[in-house]
């Protein structure tokens, strides 16, 4: 066990009502399902994906909040306890909701904005509506260890509530998350441009430079 430059949170345990109740996760976006097209910018960070075990082409952590469909906080607690768990002394960790196919691009600059910035708790996304993004932020775990400690019931935006923020602008496509059929559409659209070949089944170069066949992955702690 050894520490890391920081831990990934994936969040995957939102239901699509706008989608007819799929897995919004496993939506094909330019040929790769949601959470495989997210996971493969993130780079080489440690990862934590809190949801149900399933193969997403590379090894990973996996956690479940207490009590499963507890919410986005009650996720990030068990994320963070589980990677701790591995990593232990990790003194940051990037949240990344899981249904936001272009959300690792943003890992680099988040973690750059709080290595910039030593007074500074959370580096928050924003996209051009200036929104911040308590979902696709940076933290400084010590700066959220009292209120994971009491999770239950709690909103997204508490987690960044009341901490010293710097905002990182980034591109419309990263904030962009998959909740109904037109998300989908512009999703797909995104993708096109992008331009990166892949095919159906998720073959191809991800632009990370990790293999694209499946990996085996890792059982939740305690499992």
């Amino acid at each position: 066990m050894t520490s890391a430059p920081a831990l990934v949170v994936v969040l995957t345990g939102g239901t699509a009502r706008r989608l007819g109740g799929v897995d919004k996760t496993a939506l094909d976006v330019g040929g790769l399902p949601v959470l495989r097209r997210l996971l493969d910018d993130v780079g080489p960070l440690p990862v934590v994906v809190v949801g149900e075990p399933r193969d997403v082409g590379r090894a990973v952590l996996w956690a479940r909040e207490d009590p499963p469909g507890g919410g986005p906080f009650a996720g990030v607690a068990a994320g963070v306890a589980a990677g701790l768990a591995a990593h232990p002394g990790t003194a940051v960790v990037v949240v990344l909701a899981g249904d936001q196919p272009f959300a690792g691009a943003a890992v680099a600059a988040l973690t750059a904005a709080l290595a910039e910035e030593p007074d500074v708790d959370a580096a928050l996304a924003t996209g051009p509506d200036e929104h911040p993004q308590p979902l696709l932020a940076a933290y400084r775990i010590a700066a959220l260890a009292d209120r994971l400690a009491d999770p239950h019931g709690r909103p997204a935006r508490d987690l960044a509530a009341g901490l010293r923020t710097r905002l990182v602008h980034v591109a419309a496509r990263t904030v962009l998350d998959v909740d109904d059929p037109d998300d989908l559409a512009t999703a797909r659209r995104a993708a096109a441009r992008l331009g990166t070949p892949r095919d159906a089944d998720g073959s191809g170069s991800p632009r990370s430079g990790r293999p694209a066949g499946p990996l085996s992955p890792q059982p939740p702690p305690g499992r």
